[in-house]
């Protein structure tokens, strides 16, 4: 290199310089280069010394260069764009648009899957602990253990593991009274904070001795935000106040870090221990900790060192198949073990997370769309400055310096976008949260660090893509045609890449709007599915104290009986009914011996729901044979039963059960007579395999069945807001200090629709930007072509061409691209249908009439789109196109 010879040069010339002096001293040549040498020393070692300083001066310089030149670009680009606002702005909100799409889905999506629980030390160490079990509808991985499996699972990992359990947080009510805040609690094991490495921020947490199982210690831990926001921050004071949790009166003995707010989604306010939080509902039977019936609880573990996770799994397994261990013997019982993030262990996704990470793939398909529309835009603008740049390239500059100042350029618009993005995802995310996961309070924000830093990476890669095909184009071009472009050279710009982008959009927007209309087809369909219920037509209504009190809740059930009179005298009240437990609220079991042998030996379930006489007529329940039970509640009657049509056919295939004799609790209890059969109704989902069960009389229970009583009312579907409002009046009337609670049947079934409800909803939302953005790019792709054609098509009309010929050429050029882009979406939604068909309700994801449906409308706004530049062309004015230079 030139430095480094300049270097060696210098170096030669002050080395003879010195040899030539002390040879004018006298000594010989010889002597005076061994003098010029001792006096040198390392000249090496110099020319290394001096080469490095030269380069790291040669560095800063150029470091200078390439920001100065930057600067220079980045300021050239901020002029470009103020000279179009009208294509700058176009391009910065079709890149806000996608941007603040990803950035909404990125912020819930690193939630569920990404982002390990706040304020817990090492999270890779953790594992939360699954079981494969069957279940009425198939084998699947279940996180949920009772507290016999937890133990059984903790003594067998002893020494090797650090075991925790916890139950997920519910919403309980802080204080007393109908307008009472609610909390989030949970359920904890004086284990849980040391084993996630958690330290009290004040005051201490609860040990192992205040957490016995046979002990009900009433203290609490609460999380930073309820202590600042119920106590306001108050660190005096906080240590050794009293709240109220349900009925419950507890001390506050500690406050959590800032931060945590335990491991699951929803964030926990309060912690208590396991029996403080669980004894007050244990089992008449047996006390929480041996009931198989008290479970879902969550375990979780912290490997030791060195600890073979693979043979800690394998003896985890051991434990949960030991006999007595759980609910159900179950010798095909594994266990697994999986991150602490719930959404990546081995169990099944929820519905509502199934459907997010499809829309996260929409997200950045919407995306795609975007930057196929900012490309042909910048493409078209690219055109319209080919002499511009042209003369640049003739003044001489680099074709590398061309294509980062037009890079700089839609980088630029892209960063402007994200402005727009971060506060769309803001709101987006904020709106996802609540559209996909409502039951969930998040502790943090959906706009974060995280959130922004993934927002500007997406933002620069996006302008880069964007920018870089439409510069790569412009830094080539013919300078001699460039230069002497005019207005009729535009008649052979006709850019196969323009038609391709569109071709892209278009097929991408297929895909999104197939998938938007199998959502709304499977929504209509699942919502036409016979559940056994009129669901737009029923209201429920009950009460609860704030306090227990077993006499008075004795009668209870008794009192809300009584009061039917007085609630079908309610304005708009059809009918009146009384169920013991409301539709998909859980679920009452009992022992169910029939007359005749099962199928293979097994025992039928002995799900059950106690009802009045009226209540399947109330519902919409059809009785298929035999009768409902006596309306006389004074009369005593022998014991009967109503069975559904499921259960019929399992115990009493092929033979009428009418007459048959049923037992409960043990074989030689009383015999019940099946008196008749309904039809199968909802157990917990619409796409469930029906479960058998059995229906037994409120005021004449064959057994000692559950005595509470909700109230069931049948309105029309427009009375019944008004009419929640005026049950709710009545029973505070008739119990005073109790607190009325009411719900519909609507909105019990909402869960159960709102996946399909989602993916009919974001699907559109999604399909709709993208056709919205889709439509911009063909229109603007044909007004180009026109403008570039007014030459063309001014000579056609010189020559006797009609207006509706050049009408018809243009729109159809712009259909035909249009049309090959919904062949080629059709095609590939067929082929990536296996990623919904688990998500759709009674339709299969390669439906032809979707299919059909979808292009219909893709061409239909193709061809409202590409219209107005049609119409535009076949007014082309013949002189002033031949007047053209």
């Amino acid at each position: 290199m030139s430095a480094h010879r300049d270097i060696d040069a210098e170096l030669r010339f002050h080395f003879e310089a010195r040899i030539e002096e002390l040879v004018a001293q006298g000594m010989s040549h010889d002597e005076a280069r061994a003098r010029a040498n001792a006096e040198f020393g390392d000249v090496d070692a110099t020319r290394r010394s001096l080469r490095e300083i030269d380069s790291r001066i040669a560095r800063r310089r150029n470091r200078a260069e390439v920001l100065d030149g930057m600067l220079q670009d980045v300021r050239y680009a901020a002029r470009s764009l103020w000279r179009t606002p009208a294509v700058s702005i176009t391009i910065i909100l079709t890149l806000a648009l996608g941007l603040g799409v990803n950035a909404a889905m990125f912020s819930l999506l690193d939630v569920i899957f990404l982002r390990p629980p706040a304020g817990v030390v090492r999270p890779a160490e953790l594992r939360r602990v699954w079981s494969e079990r069957t279940f009425r509808d198939g084998t699947r991985f279940w996180p949920g253990f009772d507290f016999s499996q937890f133990s059984a699972v903790a003594r067998q990992l002893e020494g090797q593991a650090d075991l925790i359990v916890y139950g997920v947080p519910s919403q309980r009510k802080l204080g007393h009274g109908e307008t009472a805040p609610k909390a989030s609690v949970a359920a904890a094991s004086a284990t849980y904070f040391s084993v996630l490495g958690v330290k009290p921020q004040l005051g201490r947490f609860y040990t192992t001795d205040e957490d016995r199982v046979e002990t009900l210690t009433p203290v609490a831990v609460v999380s930073d935000a309820f202590w600042k926001r119920e106590f306001g921050g108050d660190a005096a004071t906080v240590i050794g106040r009293q709240i109220t949790i349900d009925d419950q009166r507890l001390t506050v003995i500690g406050v959590a870090p800032a931060g945590f707010s335990g491991t699951e989604l929803t964030a926990t306010d309060v912690w208590l221990p396991m029996t403080t939080s669980l004894g007050p509902r244990a089992s008449l039977r047996k006390p929480w900790w041996q009931n198989p019936n008290i479970n879902g609880f969550q375990v979780v573990l912290r490997l030791h060192p060195g600890a073979p996770e693979s043979e800690l799994a394998q003896r985890a397994t051991a434990a949960l198949r030991r006999k007595g261990i759980g609910w159900a013997q179950d010798t095909a019982t594994v266990a697994a073990f999986g991150s602490i993030i719930a959404a990546r262990g081995p169990g099944t996704l929820k519905a509502e997370t199934a459907v997010a990470t499809r829309l996260g793939g929409v997200a950045l398909i919407v995306l795609v769309i975007a930057c196929a529309n900012v490309i042909n835009l910048l493409l078209a603008r690219a055109v319209k400055r080919r002499k511009e740049i042209a003369v640049r390239l003739a003044l001489g500059i680099s074709r590398a310096r061309l294509i980062r100042m037009l890079v700089i350029e839609s980088v630029l618009l892209s960063l402007l976008a994200t402005v727009a993005a971060i506060l769309a995802g803001q709101w987006g995310g904020a709106l996802l949260r609540v559209l996909l996961m409502p039951e969930v309070r998040f502790a943090a924000s959906p706009l974060d660090g995280r959130v922004f830093a993934f927002s500007l990476a997406l933002a620069i890669a996006a302008g880069a893509l964007a920018g870089l095909v439409p510069a790569l184009q412009s830094a080539s071009p013919e300078l001699t045609s460039a230069l002497k472009a005019g207005s009729r050279d535009g008649v052979s710009h006709r850019s196969r890449l323009r038609n391709a982008l569109i071709v892209c959009q278009a097929a991408l927007s297929v895909m999104l709007l197939i998938g938007a209309v199998l959502f709304v087809r499977s929504l209509h369909n699942v919502k036409q599915v016979d559940i056994g219920y009129a669901v737009d037509r029923l209201a429920f209504a009950t009460i609860r104290f704030d306090t227990r009190d077993s006499a008075r809740d004795a009668a209870l059930g008794a009192r809300i009986r009584a009061l039917a009179p007085r609630l079908a005298s309610i304005p708009g009240v059809q009918a009146v009914g009384f169920t013991g437990m409301r539709p998909k609220f859980g679920i009452s079991w009992t022992d169910f011996f029939p007359d005749v042998d099962t199928v293979a030996g097994k025992k039928p379930s002995g799900f059950y729901t106690a009802v009045s006489p009226n209540y399947f007529s109330v519902v919409g329940t059809r009785l298929i044979r035999g009768r409902t039970f006596d309306p006389d509640p004074m009369r005593s009657l022998p014991p009967t039963v109503i069975v559904d049509q499921a259960m019929a056919e399992r115990v009493w295939p092929n033979t009428d059960p009418i007459g048959h004799c049923v037992h409960f609790d043990s074989p030689n209890a009383p015999c019940a007579t099946v008196i008749g059969v309904v039809q199968t109704n909802l157990f917990q989902s619409v796409n469930e395999k029906p479960e058998p069960r059995f229906y037994v009389s409120l005021d004449h229970p064959p057994f000692k069945a559950h005595d509470e009583s909700e109230i069931v009312l049948r309105a029309p579907a427009d009375r019944l807001v008004a009419l929640q409002k005026s049950v709710a009046e009545l029973l505070r009337a008739e119990f005073p200090g109790a607190i009325p609670i009411t719900t519909t049947m609507s909105a019990v079934m909402e869960p159960e629709y709102r996946p399909w409800q989602l993916g009919a909803t974001l699907f559109s939302l999604f399909g709709g930007l993208a056709l919205l953005v889709a439509g911009i790019g063909i229109f603007s792709t044909v007004s180009y072509a026109v403008s570039q054609r007014t030459h063309e098509f001014g000579v056609r009309v010189a020559l006797g061409a009609r207006a509706s010929d050049v009408l018809g050429q243009v729109l159809g050029e712009g259909l035909r691209v249009v049309a090959v882009g919904v062949v080629t979406g059709i095609i590939m939604a067929y082929l990536s249908g296996r990623l919904l068909a688990s998500l759709l309700y009674g339709i299969a994801p390669t439906d032809p009439l979707t299919m059909l449906i979808v292009a219909v409308i893709l061409m239909g706004i193709a061809a409202i789109a590409a219209l107005l530049p049609a119409w535009r062309a076949s007014r082309a004015d013949p002189v002033a196109a031949l007047r053209t230079d």
